[in-house]
């Protein structure tokens, strides 16, 4: 009997040890050719929203990406109180795209008074490449302040 069981522990001890070696399974990522993973979907859509408001430009912007199917997109945002600078860049290929801004005048600050509103709607396969540059009145061509 002693020897049924130092032969048994033997076993575990060996099927224990070769177990230990295994490790746990890695991750998989999934994509189009390893479709079993577990993070992978064929449906997956993307969604990014991105609001600025500068006030003493009374200016606001927005860019908003819906149920997109692989949405890539950079943003570079620089608001200053004389100036807003944005250049954004997004690649779809479907969902609905939106994107715009809209400047007031800068003396009333009124709702009434917009000097501006651009906004654009992509629905589909596109490529956006945006470049907005929003200055105060008494900004000039060749300095920001006219001292620079």
């Amino acid at each position: 009997m002693m020897k049924l069981v130092v032969a048994f522990l033997a076993v575990m001890l060996v099927a224990g040890t070769a177990s230990a070696f295994i490790g746990p399974e890695p991750m998989r990522l999934g994509s189009k050719s390893d479709p079993e993973a577990s993070l992978f979907s064929y449906d997956q859509k993307f969604s990014d929203t991105t609001t600025l408001k500068n006030y003493y430009l009374g200016m606001s912007a927005y860019k908003d990406f819906d149920g997109c199917d692989r949405l890539s997109s950079n943003l570079y945002l620089k608001s200053n109180p004389d100036w807003v600078d944005i250049a954004l860049q997004a690649n779809f290929s479907s969902g609905t795209g939106r994107m715009g801004y809209l400047v007031l005048d800068q003396d009333t600050l009124d709702i009434r008074d917009v000097m501006a509103d651009v906004s654009h709607e992509f629905i589909g396969n596109f490529s956006i490449d945006e470049k907005i540059l929003v200055v105060k009145n008494d900004m000039n061509e060749t300095s920001f302040f006219g001292w620079l």
